[in-house]
């Protein structure tokens, strides 16, 4: 196919200055049918405005690019709940570039009630595949700019599928015995390879029409054993996955399939069906320009291989969602889409929604204003290299989120699927952690910075970092500067996180709020006025170590702890405190406690004078307290104050001690301790 076509108007009575809807909509669509007979592969609109019947969309051709030529195809004003500019159902390799496409959003009759939210520029339907939308301008439809839907497939005609025909067994891949095992269940019928599934050439395992496969099925892999019309074995395909397309091969008339589960489900567990959707897919949607529709930008409904590269999509709003991508209907369906290089802003609601799908990459975009939310049911999604300004990601679904700039926004680490934080900045930007399952979210190589625009935000940005009762773990990053509330909240019950080369470095609030510490341990992190530190136990066991911890502070006390919910363990070991200008303590210590060791610490106080560094007091209830191997500098201070206190069950051993003390009761327990060069046995 070759050449290009230039549309002769009054050929096929066709109007480029807005008037005669339906001649114009039926002679654009008699030229598209001609050229691509003729053999075109381009047809071109010249220049103007072509006003497109409601019930007569514009239906481009295989194999023929749709080249508006700087054209505008105007709906006519109507009032009806749903209409395409532009519609391709089942079609292939089709360009449409060069133009705008314009709705009639502001002019549209709503009076018949309803939303009106699928009025569309262009939809893109079924088994559509290899289309182009490039260069075009998209704008004031009542609903989206640009849809992907996907037919459901479902084949009738009394169809067997898997609730209640499973039982147990396997099926030996390589010749199509059944075989008994105790960790794989199959089907107790066959299935048939119907015309359905034969004219198209696959069928696959999908969910219901909510995408849901059952409450008792726990796995996500299957094998397919082919067989022939004499009961012969054929072929077969192993680990496949929900939502994959199962190619048939040539002889296959039936075919069985194998679950790697051990159990059974109830015919009222199990939502699996066995169809054939069609759906597009090798979709790329180019330098596009798509703005003030009332749904969404894009809506991706059931989609395979779609690209959005290099696009602007903004001012969407109207009804809900009110976003500018939505990857959703379809569900699982809904794979390998590609959200690359947009600037997407001032949206409504939304900028990004993935309710559901795999293999998703959203990288180099430009976000701004509206929420960035991945849901529970995404899985392998990637998010990458992006820039978010006052936009707040939401991540539920399974997630890598790493190389991406996030200034005046919240991030919340939700739901139960793994979470990837890596290698990020957050610029004024908090983070919750609200995950319902242990160890499933990863903060690593972070860099979190609060300045004064932060502390001085007219709407209170809340606390910066709020942990979870579930634990979960952070490491080598950084926590900079503060805000109107203290710096840290700690839910009562959380337990067992994991820090690791973690920095707080001027994180004390201004007016000496407290900085609330989750049990767990710590390793390698440091504390640079971080502000006075406090334990936050739950009501189960509650244990805290510092390893390897560098404290450094002053005109405050740095661990002002008392609780009256026990903790269970402390313990300080290998870590430096420096006090370089006062006598503040380093510990002062109320509450109620059980175990208690600090070993191989060095307490620093370069000008220390007077008070103590450890302080325990009256009314303190500690089950032991050792206190092993420390050194001990100051210019005159106690090392620990503890004479108040003799029911604690206290030793000091091998301390070494340069111009400070230990003022102990008599009941505590003293050995080996180096005081100003001279031992005390």
């Amino acid at each position: 196919m070759t050449g290009s076509y230039l549309l002769e108007l009054s050929r096929w009575n066709v109007k480029n200055d807005g008037t005669n809807a339906v001649t114009t909509s039926a002679g654009i669509n008699n030229a598209l049918s001609w050229a691509a007979t003729e053999g075109f592969a381009e047809l071109v609109l010249p220049n103007g405005v072509y006003l497109i019947d409601e019930n007569n969309p514009i239906i481009p051709q295989s194999f023929l690019t749709l080249n508006l030529g700087g054209a505008t195809l105007r709906i006519r004003d109507n009032s009806l709940p749903s209409y395409s500019i532009i519609l391709l159902n089942n079609k292939q390799h089709v360009r449409i570039i060069n133009g705008k496409v314009e709705g009639d959003r502001y002019t549209h009759n709503y009076d018949s009630g309803g939303t009106h939210e699928f009025g569309v520029g262009i939809n893109l339907r079924f088994g559509s595949k290899n289309i182009t939308i490039e260069d075009l301008e998209i704008y004031n439809t009542t609903g989206d700019g640009i849809i992907g839907l996907t037919s459901y497939g479902g084949i009738g005609g009394g169809f067997p599928q898997l609730p209640g025909n499973l039982e147990q067994g396997g099926i030996n891949t390589t010749n199509g015995t059944l075989t008994p095992d105790t960790n794989r269940i199959r089907s107790s019928i066959n299935i048939p390879m119907v015309p359905q599934i034969t004219n198209l050439g696959y069928f696959g395992l999908y969910g219901d029409s909510y995408g849901g496969i059952g409450n008792e099925i726990s796995t996500d892999t299957f094998d397919v054993i082919f067989y022939k019309s004499n009961n012969s074995f054929l072929s077969s395909i192993t680990d496949l996955h929900f939502f994959d397309e199962i190619e048939v091969p040539t002889e296959a008339s039936y075919a069985k399939v194998v679950l790697h589960q051990s159990t059974i489900p109830t015919p009222q567990g199990i939502r699996i069906t066995i169809r054939t959707p069609e759906f597009p897919k090798h979709i790329y949607i180019e330098k596009c320009n798509i703005h003030h529709c009332r749904r969404l930008g894009v809506a991706i409904c059931g989609m395979k291989q779609c690209y959005i590269r290099g696009c602007e999509i903004h001012h969407i709003s109207g009804t809900s969602p009110a976003g500018a991508i939505d990857i959703e209907d379809g569900y699982d369906l809904n794979q390998y889409i590609y959200i690359d290089e947009n600037n997407i802003y001032d949206n409504k609601a939304y900028n990004i929604i993935v309710i559901a799908g795999r293999h998703i990459n959203i990288t180099s975009n430009r976000i701004q204003q509206g929420i960035f939310t991945i849901n529970s049911g995404a899985d392998k999604v990637i998010v990458s290299d992006n820039h978010f300004h006052n936009s707040d990601p939401r991540l539920s679904g399974e997630t890598i989120f790493s190389n991406n700039h996030i200034y005046n926004s919240r991030m919340r680490l939700l739901g139960t699927s793994e979470a990837l934080v890596n290698n990020c900045k957050f610029h004024n930007s908090a983070i919750n952690f609200d995950k319902q399952k242990a160890y499933v979210a990863q903060i690593n190589n972070c860099k979190f910075l609060f300045d004064d625009d932060f502390y001085l935000a007219s709407s209170n940005p809340g606390a910066p970092l709020i942990f979870s009762i579930e634990p979960q773990t952070i490491s080598n990053s950084v926590f900079e500067g503060s805000g109107q509330e203290a710096f840290t909240v700690v839910p009562a019950g959380a337990y067992d996180w994991q820090l690791e080369n973690v920095s707080f470095i001027n994180i004390k609030h201004r007016s000496n709020r407290v900085t609330g510490l989750p049990p767990g341990t710590y390793n390698g992190c440091q504390f640079i006025h971080s502000g006075r530190l406090n334990s936050n136990p739950g009501p189960n066991f509650s244990k805290f170590e510092f390893n390897n911890c560098y404290f450094k502070w002053d005109s405050y006390p740095l661990f002002y702890i008392g609780s009256s919910i026990k903790v269970d363990t402390l313990i300080i070991s290998n870590c430096y405190f420096y006090n370089p200008s006062t006598s503040d303590y380093a510990f002062y210590m109320n509450g109620n406690w059980g175990n208690i060791l600090f070993s191989n610490n060095t307490f620093n106080y370069l000008n220390g004078s007077s008070s103590s560094m450890i302080e325990i007091t009256r009314t303190a209830s500690i089950e032991s307290f050792a206190l092993t191997s420390n050194t001990f500098l100051a210019k005159n201070m106690n090392a620990i104050k503890s004479d108040n206190s003799p029911t604690v069950k206290l030793f000091a051993k091998d301390n070494i001690l340069f111009n400070t003390r230990l003022q102990l009761s008599n009941s505590h327990l003293r050995f080996d301790n180096i005081i100003d060069n001279i031992r005390y046995p």
